[in-house]
């Protein structure tokens, strides 16, 4: 059975990457571009693995990071939280994910932290 990844992010050309990129690497992928329906993505189905972009139209990813990790169904699912925002390693301390990306970031090394958090080699 595939991993799943959600990816919520407001950009459409990078959610049309990731989906290319990760579904190529054997992930089923799901993506959101705003909180709204990426809430309404939980009720139907939980992921392996939260990809989070921090600034969003409706939201702050980093809040929704804090939502992920205090639910008790969601609290062990790995999250990655992006940003471009320059001051995001200040932002890094309110949630507790597992690994922080900055855009522009390197697919590869991006690839690689996915493939570590969800065991696969």
């Amino acid at each position: 059975m595939k991993k799943r990844i959600s990816v919520l992010e407001d950009d459409q050309d990078l959610r049309d990457m990731f989906t290319i990129l990760l579904e190529g690497e054997g992930y089923q992928v799901e993506t959101f571009a705003t909180v709204a329906s990426f809430n309404q993505g939980l009720e139907q189905n939980l992921p392996d693995l939260f990809i989070l972009d921090v600034r969003l139209p409706d939201g702050n990813g980093m809040e929704v990071c804090k939502l992920v990790k205090s639910a008790k169904e969601t609290s062990n699912i790995p999250v990655i939280v992006m940003s471009a925002h320059r001051n995001f390693d200040r932002q890094i301390s309110t949630c507790t994910a597992e690994a922080y990306v900055a855009k522009p970031f390197e697919i590869t090394s991006l690839i690689g932290q996915i493939r570590q958090l969800l065991g696969k080699n």
